[in-house]
């Protein structure tokens, strides 16, 4: 196994898009209706809407096991606060669950964030996803709200919003 991350540039935003649709289903469809996910998948992982966030200064980072694309995290600035950046996305395979490695992708996220200015790094997660949950919790997050956010089409997207002191840059 030899896992590497790099940031994505925006030709490469397909490999985004080819991860969510394997982790979506095996995440959500145990806690969100087919047609929620389907809805969700295409407004957030159009490939349009990547673009767009993309050239709004979302920072998308894939990791791969040699050259075979295995996760990914996006991350940006939170609005509305200077301090804090905003982990938009953060999904690896489950075949690769349990081996460390969605640790490193949040401590990669941390580190860059602190590399940037930012003191905070903030995250929204599904609160049924308990595993995800536990992971965040196991770096450091701490749940600092709970939110229900209407998404449209009568969906809502019911998470715990989660926040890390990143460590200072050195």
């Amino acid at each position: 196994m030899e896992i590497t991350t790099r940031r994505l540039s925006k030709d490469e935003l397909a490999l985004v898009r080819q991860v969510a649709d394997v982790v979506w289903p095996e995440t959500f469809l145990e806690i969100l209706s087919p047609e929620q996910v389907a809805y969700m998948m295409e407004m957030m992982y159009a490939p349009a809407v990547m673009a767009k966030e993309f050239d709004e200064g979302v920072a998308f980072h894939g990791v791969f096991d040699a050259a075979r694309p295995i996760g990914y995290f996006t991350m940006g600035p939170y609005a509305g606060k200077a301090e804090t950046m905003k982990l938009h996305k953060c999904y690896l395979l489950s075949e690769y669950h349990g081996k460390g490695i969605g640790s490193r992708m949040l401590q990669e996220a941390m580190a860059l964030a602190a590399t940037a200015g930012y003191k905070h790094l903030r995250l929204n997660v599904n609160r049924n996803n308990h595993k995800a949950i536990k992971a965040y919790v196991r770096n450091g997050f701490q749940t600092v709200e709970t939110v229900d956010n209407p998404i449209g089409n009568g969906f809502y997207m019911n998470d715990y919003v989660m926040e890390v002191d990143v460590p200072k840059s050195v």
